[in-house]
């Protein structure tokens, strides 16, 4: 008897933190699409929205299996717990099954970057009458501090941008550091005021990071998984018995 109460408050407080995480998951699902989304036209089929979208909906799964997981505990009720453990495997294989095609298709994510923002810059930013995309590529430049693609701010003057509407004009007014002389920064054929970074490895950085991040809190939720099925496997057996 004592290890059923143990196993159900073990359960018990397990599924609180559990449904805690996955209001977490929840808020950085959102976070993602609203922070990193904005760079996302950038990024091609590797962008933001698909994994901001399946964090957010992975966390409201998490916490509706917390609560499945809290309720199963305090009433001892084997179907629910079973149910519990099955979807906490569900989520376990899918999570197992992302950080894989993740590692595998991770190269991808480069080349979608580099072909996307070189398009962009190269043959659509100033010419393509889309202020969507005009105003997407100057908040890259100007929160990255960056200037260009692959290439730099060198990129600029091969773009249709200079070549077909501002031939005067070497770079955009976002290239431009903080505090530069907007005309001077324009023309500057030194390119001293302009951000000397590419933003192709700025934003891959950016990715990076992100990835970094989001992998980390799906191994560390990886963990408290397997906690929770060793737990809701205690508790099955010891009411059955």
């Amino acid at each position: 008897m004592c290890g059923v109460r143990c196993a159900k408050y073990l359960l018990f407080v397990f599924n609180f933190f559990f449904w805690l995480s996955g209001l977490a998951v929840l808020g950085i699902g959102i976070w993602t699409k609203i922070d990193a989304g904005q760079f996302d036209s950038f990024l091609g089929y590797a962008g933001y929205s698909i994994s901001a979208y399946i964090l957010i909906a992975a966390g409201a799964f998490v916490a509706f299996v917390g609560f499945v997981g809290c309720c199963g505990a305090i009433r001892e009720n084997r179907c629910m717990l079973g149910t519990f453990f099955v979807l906490l495997l569900l989520i376990f294989c899918a999570e197992a099954v992302a950080g894989i095609l993740g590692f595998i298709y991770r190269d991808r994510v480069e080349t979608e970057i580099k072909k996307e923002l070189d398009d962009q810059i190269l043959n659509k930013y100033g010419v393509a009458n889309d202020v969507d995309l005009n105003n997407n590529i100057d908040v890259l430049q100007q929160r990255l501090k960056c200037c260009g693609g692959t290439n730099k701010y060198y990129d600029w003057m091969n773009s249709k941008w200079h070549k077909e509407q501002n031939p005067t004009k070497r770079v955009p007014l976002s290239c431009c550091i903080e505090g530069a002389n907007t005309t001077s920064c324009y023309r500057d054929a030194t390119y001293k005021e302009v951000h000397p970074k590419g933003c192709y490895t700025e934003l891959k950085s950016y990715v990076d990071k992100h990835m970094i991040l989001i992998g980390a809190i799906a191994a560390g939720i990886s963990v408290i998984q397997l906690l929770g099925m060793v737990f809701a496997c205690c508790l099955y057996c010891s009411v059955d018995d």
